[in-house]
């Protein structure tokens, strides 16, 4: 099973550019298209999905969801990392992380960090 990491932005995240810092700094590539990002380690093995950033403007759909309330509006960003490799997860806490402290907002990870 996949870790699953939700970062909440306040402003229009650019995961790109997070994700191609990360990649440079970890030796992975990035692979964006149609706004997803895909993460590579050096073998060619996906670590870290992260799909279209979402716009949540209904009051109360956050903690619908993930039972932390937010106040709307927020970017939802999932990020997903693969669950065989064992940096993946780490690589997605690095990347929400990363977002939220570029763009305010909170980081869930579904678990005590």
């Amino acid at each position: 099973m996949s870790t699953d990491v939700v970062a909440l932005t306040n402003d229009r995240p650019d995961v790109g550019a997070v994700l191609d810092e990360l990649a440079a700094r970890l030796r992975l590539a990035v692979n964006a298209q149609a706004g997803a990002c895909r993460v590579y380690d050096e073998a060619g093995r996906l670590v870290v999905f992260v799909p279209a950033p979402v716009l949540v403007t209904v009051a109360g759909e956050v903690e619908r969801l993930l039972g932390e309330r937010a106040a709307p509006p927020v970017w939802w960003v999932d990020i997903r990392a693969a669950a065989d490799l064992d940096d993946a997860a780490r690589v997605a806490l690095a990347c929400a992380d990363e977002l939220v402290a570029r763009h305010g907002g909170a980081v869930w990870s579904g678990a005590s960090r």
